[in-house]
């Protein structure tokens, strides 16, 4: 009897044990889940997190890089290098605005290294004006200014071709061939504009007739009134003369 109490009791602190290894084991395996878990949402944040501070740290880098050179600038306002930096910086700024959203920023940005290079007198120039006015083509798409975005694509594309006719002799020809391989791509984007452009007239048109403020609507309101006017009057010209033929009638009968 008694052997038979100290096996039940060992049985029972085996199954105790096994259970506390089971709950450990699963313990331990929950809390690794859950670091995990945590671990992920916490991946998941960083790279945004990042992002932003990235995006802020580079924008505060280059308005600080623009103070600089604004300042050098008053000292040497002719130097090419220092004007072809603070352009640079006003691109650089652009494309900041755009990612995040601020499309207007953006544009002013790109109209400002426009201006700038402009001024440059360098055979640069017209590369750098080319990068400048399709940035400002894809900004105009962007906010819906077709003919805009149209004008600053064929912009880009006068200055690639300026670029390369200021590419002389044999040492050029890659360079040349890398310019020429831009403008296929730029028509694209002229070309998308325009359709987008002529989409955007016709729904302005659409919208025009079915509020009845279309230009051919107002028209033809206009023309109605004159019409019936004209058929008022042809109207009033049988009943004249059918007057004037009783008259004669009547005199005639008197006679």
């Amino acid at each position: 009897g008694e052997n038979d109490e100290n096996e039940t009791i060992e049985e029972e602190d085996e199954e105790e044990n096994n259970a506390e290894t089971k709950e450990g084991e699963n313990g331990v395996v929950k809390d690794g889940v859950n670091e995990q878990v945590e671990a992920e949402n916490e991946d998941d944040s960083i790279p945004a997190d990042e992002n932003v501070n990235d995006l802020e740290r580079a924008f505060e880098i280059l308005e600080c890089a623009h103070m600089i050179y604004s300042k050098m600038s008053e000292d040497y306002p002719t130097d090419t290098r220092i004007i072809t930096r603070i352009a640079d910086i006003h691109v650089m700024l652009s494309d900041i605005c755009n990612e995040n959203g601020d499309h207007e920023t953006a544009l002013t940005h790109v109209l400002k290294a426009i201006d700038l290079q402009e001024t440059i007198h360098e055979q640069q120039r017209y590369r750098l004006l080319a990068e400048s006015y399709y940035k400002l083509g894809l900004i105009y798409e962007l906010i819906n200014k077709f003919a805009d975005a149209v004008d600053s694509f064929n912009k880009a594309i006068d200055a690639i071709n300026q670029a390369i006719k200021h590419l002389d002799g044999e040492d050029k020809e890659n360079e040349r061939e890398e310019l020429i391989s831009l403008l296929p791509s730029i028509e694209t984007k002229r070309n998308d504009a325009k359709a987008s452009m002529a989409d955007q007239h016709l729904i302005a048109q659409a919208r025009k007739i079915l509020t009845g403020t279309d230009n051919t609507t107002e028209a033809k309101t206009t023309d109605a009134p004159v019409k019936d006017i004209t058929l008022n009057i042809r109207h009033k010209r049988p009943a004249t003369e059918t007057e004037n033929d009783d008259d004669v009638n009547k005199k005639a009968k008197v006679e």
